[in-house]
């Protein structure tokens, strides 16, 4: 028993003294391929994609203040339905509303101070209104409708319009081949550089994002060009995708 206990530790010590060994050598001891691995080409690539904008959604509010919630609410209700009846009566094509938020505020006569009295209510209705046109210049002109005749019949807050594309998703893979495109284009012009063939590509990483431009109005902004008679000028600007990926390559 004690002479299997001596020669299971002498094989142990051995075994333990390769792997020193073998951890003490050069890389060139543990093969060709572990050194090939190392002859690598970082490079990074971007494109842009402009598209135009096929739907709109405006973020519109109404906003009243009472003495009691109740008063305050039976207002906002009343505007805010000739409002949508307004919105309704335009008969654009897929037009579609919804409410986004109600929210009631406490009026106060001296707001942070420990003595203060109740003096009203506030209460704010939020609601976007969705367009779509194929068309950019249609997609603007009913853009301007929407807004215009909301404000007319009562809306007093334009809080944010906002141009994108339903495809999305299409547009940003386009973005991303192209990036990786480009990405291998700087490897190739790298590896001829160094008088090197690229093998394969190693890893692609990267994390595409997405601009919105043109038309879009900041909170609480409260246009009134069309209560003259004459449209607000609503423009959907171009939309750009844009991507960047990092690559690495073995050659």
């Amino acid at each position: 028993m004690k002479q299997w206990t001596i020669v299971s530790g002498l094989t142990l010590s051995c075994l333990l003294a390769a792997v020193l060994f073998l951890r003490g050598q050069p890389s060139t001891m543990r093969g060709p391929e572990a050194e090939k691995d190392k002859h690598t080409i970082n490079a990074s690539g971007a494109a842009t994609i402009r598209i135009k904008p096929d739907s709109a959604r405006v973020f519109f509010g109404v906003q009243t203040i009472g003495k009691t919630v109740k008063e305050a609410r039976e207002e906002n209700s009343a505007k805010t339905k000739a409002v949508l009846d307004a919105l309704k009566n335009l008969h654009i094509k897929d037009l579609k509303m919804k409410t986004s938020n109600v929210n009631v505020d406490l009026l106060q006569s001296h707001p942070g101070e420990a003595i203060s009295q109740i003096v009203g209510f506030r209460l704010t209705n939020s609601f976007t209104v969705l367009i779509t046109d194929q068309d950019a210049a249609g997609l603007s002109s009913k853009a301007s409708q929407v807004l215009d005749t909301a404000l007319e019949a009562g809306a007093n807050q334009v809080q944010q319009i906002v141009f994108f594309v339903r495809n999305e998703e299409e547009v940003t893979r386009q973005a991303l081949t192209k990036a990786v495109e480009d990405a291998l284009a700087n490897a190739q012009a790298l590896a001829a550089g160094a008088k090197v063939t690229i093998r394969d590509t190693v890893a692609i990483s990267g994390q595409p994002e997405y601009y919105r431009y043109g038309g879009q109005m900041t909170q609480n902004s409260m246009p009134v060009g069309g209560l003259g008679g004459s449209e607000t000028p609503v423009v959907a600007g171009d939309l750009e995708i844009s991507c960047r990926v990092n690559i690495e390559c073995r050659y």
